[in-house]
């Protein structure tokens, strides 16, 4: 048998026997494409699913949903062949509240606010030309070797990096971070780079740990946050004294290129 005939079969298996269903969870990522189809995971508290709603369904809904939103949905199961994804066709999709990460997301941020972690007459200044640089991150992510390779096109040659591993992702993320903060916060750097590439919603959300903003901001080192992408926003990016977009943007901030120079 053939791949092509393996996911055909297994196509027609789950559309037959989950033809009509409703489905209920809270985006956690989104994609509004060119074509005018959206494409977006939906989740629970213990899994999620890709989903998909085509432009002759999507057209009848307004407003556009976004991550966070709780939704009720209405369509079938199927598989995209040439993949083999598993996925789920929304035919109808209704909101009902906010959800539980945004809905945390929004209450931390607003009591971090009124604590004043987020005031602008608190962020330190970021030395124009740093000698020491921590960057604290996972020692195996992407995100770690676009910086570096970004800083080598740089050749600013005047400063010494150093890498301080941590989890980005997951339940212990939180007390690894803060540990690695810590300890480069000890060293005397000129500026700590808190970085994280790209993910969903429930990725980040470590970075929405309330310990994790308090201890940024207590810390003596000047720190960036650079989280996922432009469009990603988390609590340490507000707590902490410049938010980068990316993490290859923190080192355009922050590096100056020898040719500038």
């Amino acid at each position: 048998m053939k791949v092509s005939e393996l996911n055909l079969k297994a196509k027609s298996l789950l559309e037959c026997h989950f033809e009509d269903i409703e489905l209920s969870g809270e985006i956690s990522k989104i994609t509004i494409h060119g074509s005018g189809h959206w494409y977006f995971d939906l989740k629970d508290e213990k899994s999620s699913i890709a989903c998909v709603m085509f432009k002759g369904f999507n057209q009848f809904v307004s407003p556009k949903p976004q991550v966070g939103d709780m939704l009720d949905l209405r369509g079938y199961v199927s598989l995209y062949e040439a993949s083999g994804k598993y996925q789920f066709i929304a035919k109808s999709m209704q909101k009902t509240s906010l959800g539980d990460l945004e809905a945390k997301f929004l209450a931390l941020k607003e009591k971090l606010e009124k604590e004043g972690l987020f005031d602008k007459s608190t962020k330190k200044t970021i030395n124009l030309y740093p000698k020491k640089v921590a960057i604290v991150t996972s020692l195996t992510s992407a995100a770690l070797q676009d910086m570096l390779k970004l800083i080598k096109q740089k050749e600013y040659n005047l400063c010494k990096i150093s890498i301080f591993d941590s989890l980005t992702q997951g339940l212990n993320a939180p007390i690894s971070l803060i540990n690695a903060l810590q300890k480069a916060d000890s060293c005397g750097f000129d500026v700590i780079v808190l970085a994280r590439g790209g993910g969903s919603r429930e990725d980040l959300f470590c970075f929405n740990d309330e310990e994790l903003a308090r201890k940024i901001y207590t810390l003596k080192t000047p720190v960036v946050s650079a989280i996922g992408h432009e469009i990603d926003y988390v609590i340490s990016d507000f707590v902490a004294d410049l938010r980068a977009p990316t993490p290859s943007a923190a080192i355009d901030m922050i590096f100056p290129s020898k040719m500038a120079l």
